[in-house]
């Protein structure tokens, strides 16, 4: 990896903690987090980003960058096509198989937040949004695991001593600023609004990935 990236990850991951705790406990005080749900899947993105930022400190980002473009582009597309996607809640539980299913998931965009890291709520939104939660509650149920996936990568920089805490600190009480707002604006407003704000920040996403693979930006 190039010594920029890696730099700037590290204190990114650091607000990125920050701001993922703040709105994971706005979520929570709501009651938009189905804790029977989350605490089975939990531990899995927690192994799955710690491992993940290991293997960082080894393996260039940019082979990822591609596929992250291309799932972007994806989940902008499947969302803008389903109109009343996430409009109401659905959500029944899941079959052993989609379990497993979702296990792999939920380890992989884990392993890919502690690796790369932009992109993962939406990741994570985008799965819970398809075994049939509302926009609200997947935004909930995604907070908890990006948090778990941000503190376990956290943890491994940390032991690293490779975190920058001059950068990482000041953008993180950035970041809890803008949680606490966007977090507040999901839960009053609701599943539209929500599915509106995910579509364009997923757009912006794609537009700040195509910028960067190109080297534009």
């Amino acid at each position: 990896m190039e010594d920029i990236n890696l730099y700037t990850l590290l204190f990114l991951v650091l607000a990125g903690t920050m701001g993922s705790l703040t709105s994971t406990i706005s979520f929570i005080r709501a009651g938009k987090v189905d804790f029977k749900f989350v605490i089975k899947l939990f531990p899995i993105t927690v192994i799955g980003a710690a491992l993940g930022a290991y293997v960082v400190h080894f393996v260039s980002a940019e082979i990822l960058k591609p596929l992250i473009l291309i799932l972007l582009v994806i989940v902008a597309f499947y969302t803008l096509v389903k109109k009343d996607w996430g409009k109401d809640a659905k959500y029944k539980g899941l079959t052993r198989k989609k379990m497993i299913l979702l296990l792999v998931i939920i380890f992989a965009i884990g392993f890919y937040d502690g690796f790369l890291g932009p992109g993962t709520g939406s990741f994570l939104l985008f799965s819970f949004l398809i075994i049939g939660f509302d926009f609200v509650q997947a935004a909930g149920n995604a907070r908890i695991f990006n948090f778990g996936s941000n503190i376990a990568a956290l943890i491994i920089f940390l032991s690293m001593g490779t975190v920058n805490f001059a950068y990482g600190i000041p953008m993180g009480l950035a970041m809890v600023a803008g949680a606490l707002a966007g977090t507040n604006f999901a839960i009053k407003k609701g599943a539209s609004y929500v599915r509106i704000l995910f579509i364009c920040v997923t757009i912006l996403l794609i537009g700040k990935n195509v910028l960067n693979y190109f080297h534009i930006f």
